[in-house]
């Protein structure tokens, strides 16, 4: 597991003048990356490939690579990492994963047919939900996922999202099921703040059976995520389950409106309802 905890400003520094003292060709090839697409690093005026920086700059901290495999490189990963330590890193125009997706050029899933375009995409969305779950309570939504995979994958389809990435996220349940890990697919939730019902189907193809909330049960396997992969932010306390906000306040809401108002209190004298004093005027 890749944690970037570690990482520096100074470190990344480090990474960036070995970049320049041997090359951009040397520095990707010799550490196994590839080149960036759509987001660089930029600084004094130049730009890096901030994926294969950000792997060096953990060798720098910790003595060992962050091998390309182990983390991605978009803004759910290395770009994020390096934002928030203050670097600068150029974000592609809506417009371009459409254009230039990692790998170059773009190939249909008629062309590779769509078991292995799954496969593909079940690969590619494992390190970027690796990269949620270093982040306690971050989520992904299934829109930013699925435009991601396909990006790195440079794997598209015209199909409608709900006819194809709960394929994927069950693939994805079943290989963390296998390297006995909490199930990332939880971590993907809807524009509404749920998992949906395609949650609940990966997860009986693992139990055998349903969770009666497939909310809950996902808000449980979130926070297990966040612990096994030892999320930033994790408090002390090893954390709590919890619903996505939106979610969370569309239950309460609901709550609300079916918890009926509290019988009011009567003045025992005339039985006018009391005011909030607790006095009836009538009968002061």
């Amino acid at each position: 597991m890749v944690n970037f905890a570690q990482v520096t400003f100074q470190d990344v520094q480090e990474a960036v003048s070995e970049y320049d003292r041997v090359g951009q060709d040397e520095f990707l090839h010799g550490h196994d990356f590839g080149r960036s697409r759509g987001y660089e690093l930029l600084l004094d005026g130049k730009a890096y490939d901030s994926k294969a920086v950000l792997g060096v700059a953990h060798r720098y901290a910790t003595g060992a690579l962050a091998a390309s495999r182990d983390f991605s490189g978009g803004p759910y990963g290395a770009a994020k990492v390096l934002g928030d330590l203050g670097f600068e890193v150029t974000q592609p125009a809506p417009s371009s994963p459409e254009i230039v997706p990692a790998t170059g050029s773009w190939q249909d899933v008629s062309d590779i047919g769509s078991e292995a375009a799954r496969e593909a995409w079940c690969a590619a969305a494992r390190p970027v939900l690796l990269d949620i779950a270093r982040r306690y309570q971050a989520v992904i939504t299934y829109s930013e996922l699925s435009a991601e995979i396909q990006r790195q994958t440079g794997i598209r389809t015209k199909q409608g999202l709900q006819h194809w990435i709960g394929k994927v996220l069950e693939r994805v349940a079943l290989d963390c099921h296998e390297r006995e890990e909490p199930n990332l697919s939880s971590l993907v939730i809807n524009s509404s703040g749920s998992v949906g019902a395609g949650y609940a189907a990966a997860v009986r193809s693992i139990g055998g059976e349903e969770p009666a909330d497939h909310d809950d049960h996902a808000a449980a396997e979130r926070l297990a995520c966040y612990r096994f992969f030892e999320a930033e932010g994790l408090p002390a306390n090893g954390g709590t389950p919890a619903l996505s906000p939106q979610l969370a306040q569309r239950r309460e809401r609901i709550r609300s409106r079916a918890t009926p108002p509290p019988e009011p209190k009567l003045c025992p004298t005339c039985f006018i309802a009391l005011p909030s004093s607790g006095q009836c005027d009538g009968c002061a």
